[in-house]
This record gives structure tokens, C-alpha cells and sequence, in this order.
């Protein structure tokens, strides 16, 4: 009869999957799968295009961080001057970048011509590591010199640095137009969003993630100098050769969190190693510049960062190796800055809030201006 179940139905259940109910939340599940894998995939088979574009984000949200710096010494007697002070800071960017340019280009030359000289240095260190495994002086250089790779080692940074400045020129140029637009964003998001509730959240999420890169950025710029200017007087008193080169590198590597502070210690104790041929060096190198690191990682930074970004540190490394795995050493750089952005944006929506708990160090992550601004309909 009609209106009557066959023998062979059954009522569905709370918990059967063809539901509707259960049907509806088992496709939107579907669905943001999909979503994440089609990004997924973007991202890495598009890093040609987005690694220069995330770049050039973060070198607009430091040069904002910068002219607002400048500002501030003259905005008492001479006013704002806005476009003065960004045009000062992108010149400071600039030679700052020809700065370091330099300082590479020389010093990777340098190393490569002393190269040969490597052998010299390691001969007392072979006859320590022959005398203390009992492996012949002949079969201990070989085996040194294949895992140390020297010649390779200096293609991959020659390669790698050439790379880079093959894409600095797009950099730039996304840069320039990103100050140049600028000017005319607000107008864009009125035009684009039309209800000022949803206006104000939209604004609100971005002045965040604006006062929160350009803090995140002034920081550690502060606190990589004051590192890689302490380990350079350390090199200086060794004698260690090339030490702005490592300095640099050492303040470059400090914006990955945790993995790079030990990589920019153990990158010039390795090389003192190769000069020197004297564990003792190598071992006063690692000591001074990780005592270094630590300091200042675990007691300066903390009071200057404050809760800069608040993200856990858990999520750090595990977004360190996503990004890694996505777009290699330059995904590393950005790893912690896409985090934070991502957490803030999940932070003004009751529905993903949960997510930015998660990624939150403390599970506080927006004011209560920021909720009401969030929950505005």
C-alpha cells in the first residue's frame, strides 16, 4: 500500500549515513576535502607564480612597518608626509638588498677559492678521527671529502642565489604596485561590500593581520640583528674567515623558527671546523653562538614579541615541514606568517573559531571588540 515501508525498508537511524541530515554534513565534509586538495594542488604547481606574490606581501607589510618608523621621527614638526616615508623605506629595502648582494657575491667567491686549501686544515683533523676509529688516513679524507661535498655545496648556494635573484625583479615589481594601490583600497572594499556590518568584520580582519605581520616582521628584524651582530664579534675574536657573510646567514636563517637558530649555529662551527681543523674551535663556535641563540630566543625575544602572533609552538613546527614539503626554504620563511594569518581570519567566525583555538598558544586570540565585530550579521 501506499505511505507503508516494504518489507525490505527500514526507518533510518540517527546515526545511518543516508540520512539527510547525516548526508548533508557527509557532502559539505566531501566537499572541503576537495577544496583543500584542489588548493593543495595550486599552490604547489603554481609556486612560480604565488611564491614571488607571498614574497612581495610580506616585503609591503615590513615597508608599511618601515614608513611608519620614519614617520614617527618627523610627524611632530613636519607632519605624516606618508608618501615621503614610503618612498624612504622602499629606497632603504633597495640598498639594503644591493647591501646584501654584495656581501654574497663576495664572500661565496672567497669561499670557493679557499676551497682548495680545505685539505691542508683537515689533515690534523684526519689524523685524530684515523687514530681514534682505526680506519686508514687515506680512506677517512675520502670519505670526509665525499660527504662534505664541497664543490657541490657551493653549485647549490650559487644556484640558489641566482634563482632568487631571477625572481627579485617580480618581487619588486608586485611590490611597487602594491604601494601604488594602496591608496585606493578603501574605496575598493566599499564598492565590492556593500553592508558596512560586513564591512567593518572585513576591515577588522585585515587591520589585524596587517598590525600583526608588521609586528611579527619588526621583531624579529630587531632581534636577528642583535643575534647575528653578537655571533659576528664572536667569529671576530676567533678568527674565523668570511665572518659578515655567516653573520648575514645567521640573520637570515633566525626568521625560521627553532630549525633555523640551529642550522645558522651549526652552518660556521662546521665551517671553522673545515678551516681550522681543530675540534676545539668547532666546539667553542657551537657553544657561544648556541648560548647565543638561546638567550636571546628564549629570554629577549618573549618580552619584545609579547603576544605578537600567539601561535602555538606545536603548530610552528608542524607548519614549518607543511610549508617546507609545499614551496621548500622560501614555504620555511613563510611558514609562521600564513599560520598567523590563518588563525586570525578562523578567529572572527563563530563556525571556525574552534580551528583558531587550536592553533592559538593560549586559546585567546581576539578581543571582545573583535567578536562583536565578528558575530555582526
Amino acid at each position: 500500500m501506499p505511505g507503508r515501508p516494504s518489507a525490505n525498508q527500514r526507518p533510518a537511524g540517527p546515526d545511518d549515513p543516508l540520512r539527510p541530515g547525516n548526508y548533508s554534513t557527509l557532502n559539505a565534509a566531501f566537499c572541503i576535502a576537495g577544496l583543500i586538495l584542489i588548493v593543495l594542488v595550486l599552490l604547489v604547481y603554481g609556486a612560480g607564480v604565488f611564491i614571488p606574490l607571498a614574497v612581495a606581501l610580506l616585503l609591503w607589510f615590513f615597508i608599511n612597518a618601515l614608513a611608519k618608523a620614519y614617520q614617527r621621527l618627523w610627524s611632530r614638526r613636519l607632519g605624516p608626509l606618508r608618501g615621503v616615508a614610503l618612498l624612504l623605506a622602499l629606497l632603504t629595502l633597495l640598498a639594503a638588498n644591493l647591501f646584501i648582494a654584495d656581501v654574497i657575491v663576495t664572500n661565496v667567491s672567497a669561499i670557493g677559492a679557499s676551497s682548495t686549501d680545505f685539505q691542508r686544515s683537515l689533515d690534523p683533523l684526519v689524523d685524530q678521527v684515523a687514530a681514534w676509529t682505526g680506519i686508514p688516513h687515506e680512506d677517512v679524507i675520502n670519505r670526509l671529502l665525499d660527504q662534505l661535498g664541497m664543490e657541490r655545496l657551493l653549485g647549490a648556494i650559487v644556484g640558489a642565489m641566482t634563482g632568487l635573484a631571477s625572481q627579485l625583479g617580480v618581487v619588486f615589481i608586485y611590490v611597487i604596485f602594491l604601494l601604488v594601490e594602496q591608496q585606493f583600497f578603501d574605496a575598493k572594499l566599499n564598492a565590492v561590500v556593500r553592508d558596512p556590518a560586513r564591512r567593518r568584520q572585513v576591515r577588522s580582519i585585515l587591520d589585524r593581520v596587517g598590525r600583526d605581520i608588521q609586528s611579527y616582521l619588526w621583531v624579529m628584524t630587531l632581534v636577528s640583528l642583535l643575534t647575528a651582530a653578537l655571533s659576528y664579534g664572536v667569529m671576530i675574536a676567533v678568527g674565523l674567515n668570511q665572518p659578515l657573510f655567516w653573520a648575514f646567514l645567521i640573520f637570515v636563517l633566525n626568521f625560521i623558527p627553532t630549525i633555523g637558530s640551529i642550522i645558522a649555529t651549526v652552518l660556521p662551527s662546521l665551517y671553522a671546523l673545515l678551516q681550522f681543523g681543530d675540534f676545539t674551535l668547532f666546539f667553542v663556535l657551537l657553544v657561544l653562538i648556541g648560548v647565543i641563540q638561546f638567550v636571546i630566543g628564549n629570554v629577549i625575544q618573549p618580552r619584545l614579541a609579547a603576544k605578537t602572533l600567539n601561535v602555538s609552538q606545536f603548530v610552528v613546527i608542524l607548519a614549518l615541514f607543511v610549508w617546507g614539503a609545499i614551496w621548500g626554504v622560501v614555504g620555511m620563511f613563510l611558514a609562521v606568517p600564513i599560520t598567523s594569518i590563518i588563525m586570525i581570519v578562523c578567529s572572527k567566525f563563530p563556525a571556525t573559531r574552534p580551528i583558531a583555538a587550536m592553533l592559538s598558544q593560549s586559546g585567546e586570540f581576539f578581543s571582545d571588540q573583535d567578536t562583536e565585530s565578528a558575530d555582526a550579521p
